[in-house]
C-alpha cells in the first residue's frame, strides 16, 4: 500500500509540473479602442475613442507550472470611405478617414490546467500604445491644396488586467482567446494644443498559439 501511495505522489508530481518550461506563441486578431485628438473649429486639440482593428503578436514563457512571463506587440489599423451620391451637395467627393496604432505589453499571467490540453490565464500587466488618424478630402480640392489633415501622435500608458485561454488540439498547436479591461492616462502635443485625459476601454484576441519546449 504505501508503495503504490508513492507511486501515485510521483505520478501526481510529474503530471503537476509538464507546463514549466514550456514557450507559448501566439498570433491573433485583436480588437480594442483607439484613443486620439484632432483639431477643433477653436484650435484645441479634442479627444474622441474610436475601434480599431489588429494583428497580435504574444509570447508567454513558463517559469513555474502556474506562472508565466508575458509579453505582446499590437498593429492596429482602420479605414473609412465615404462616397457622395445623388442627394451629396454639389461638388462633394471622396472623404477617407484611417488610423494606425502600435502597443507593447509586458506582464505575469497565472496558469490553471484544465484537463490535459487547456489551460486558463489570467493577470495585470503594463501597456504601451501610440496612435495617430488621418482625415483626407483631397478627392473634394485637388492639388495643389488638397485638405489632408494628419493628427500627431496620441501616447497611453495603462494598467492592464486580462483572462484568456489555450486550447490546444495537440502538444504543438491550438488555439488561445483573451478579453480584457485597461485604464490610463492618454495624451497628445497637437501643434501647440497640449491634451490629456483617462481613458479606460475593453479589448479582446484570439487566433493560433503554438507550443515549443518541455512536454
Amino acid at each position: 500500500m504505501k508503495r503504490a501511495l508513492v507511486a501515485l505522489a510521483l505520478l501526481a508530481s510529474t503530471a503537476s509540473t509538464t507546463l514549466a518550461g514550456a514557450s507559448y506563441v501566439g498570433v491573433q486578431l485583436s480588437h480594442g479602442i483607439a484613443d486620439l485628438a484632432a483639431l477643433n473649429t477653436i484650435g484645441q486639440a479634442e479627444a474622441y475613442d474610436h475601434p480599431e482593428m489588429g494583428v497580435k503578436l504574444e509570447y508567454w514563457n513558463m517559469l513555474r507550472e502556474d506562472y508565466a512571463f508575458n509579453g505582446a506587440y499590437t498593429f492596429g489599423f482602420f479605414s473609412e470611405e465615404n462616397e457622395s451620391g445623388p442627394l451629396s451637395a454639389p461638388g462633394a467627393g471622396t472623404f477617407k478617414y484611417s488610423q494606425s496604432s502600435w502597443s507593447i505589453r509586458i506582464g505575469g499571467d497565472r496558469v490553471v490546467k484544465v484537463g490535459e490540453r487547456s489551460a486558463l490565464y489570467f493577470g495585470p500587466g503594463l501597456e504601451y500604445w501610440s496612435g495617430k488618424a488621418k482625415f483626407d478630402a483631397s478627392q473634394d480640392n485637388p492639388p495643389p491644396d488638397p485638405p489632408v489633415y494628419e493628427t500627431q501622435n496620441t501616447n497611453r500608458i495603462s494598467f492592464v488586467a486580462r483572462i484568456g485561454a489555450h486550447m490546444m488540439f495537440n502538444e504543438a498547436w491550438g488555439f488561445t482567446f483573451q478579453t480584457g479591461y485597461k485604464a490610463g492616462r492618454a495624451s497628445i502635443d497637437e501643434q501647440g494644443s497640449k491634451s490629456t485625459w483617462w481613458p479606460t476601454s475593453m479589448d479582446a484576441a484570439g487566433g493560433l498559439v503554438l507550443r515549443f519546449g518541455n512536454d
